[in-house]
């Protein structure tokens, strides 16, 4: 009797799953920043890549801090009054954070804008922008509080409160 002897034997082949791409995209351009705390949220998720990057010295960081605020405004003055130093870059950065970027103070600046929109439509009787306007502008300010982590069932209670308050 002839037995066979079969030995299966695995080969696994590395299959790169992304190769490697090249695309020519276009030069991002970093929003200026104003010193409105409505554009906080849009200036610092462009600027924190340049924060947080290891590789950037302080020193070019201010650099770059100081070209990204707008000219003449609320947050030009309070980053041209650190002298343009590696040291006072961490100084400026927190006092942006403080004075623009706090969580508690955007969510009271939002929930006062949907508020006041809600309202500007009520007290007139008739619809001051168009229906699909104003769903926008209220979809728009409803993610910038689920941005900071401001769900319906975090800001209803403040929303009912500053009713009350307003009436």
């Amino acid at each position: 009797m002839l037995h066979l002897n079969l030995k299966l034997t695995e080969k696994v082949i590395p299959i790169d799953p992304l190769p490697n791409r090249n695309f020519k995209l276009p030069q991002l351009q970093l929003k200026k920043f104003n010193g409105d705390a409505r554009d906080y949220l849009a200036f610092w998720s462009q600027f924190q890549k340049i924060h947080a990057d290891p590789g950037i010295p302080n020193g070019d960081k201010m650099q770059y801090l100081v070209q990204v605020v707008e000219e003449g405004s609320k947050a030009e003055r309070l980053v041209q009054s650190f002298p343009a130093t590696a040291s006072n870059y961490p100084k400026a950065i927190q006092q942006l954070q403080e004075r623009f970027g706090r969580d508690d103070l955007l969510v009271q600046i939002y929930v006062r804008d949907l508020l006041s929109m809600v309202m500007k439509n009520a007290t007139t009787g008739r619809m001051k922008i168009g229906l699909p306007i104003l769903y926008d502008k209220l979809e728009g300010k409803l993610r910038a509080l689920e941005s900071l982590g401001r769900t319906q069932e975090k800001y209803g209670d403040c929303l009912t409160q500053a009713r009350w308050e307003t009436s």
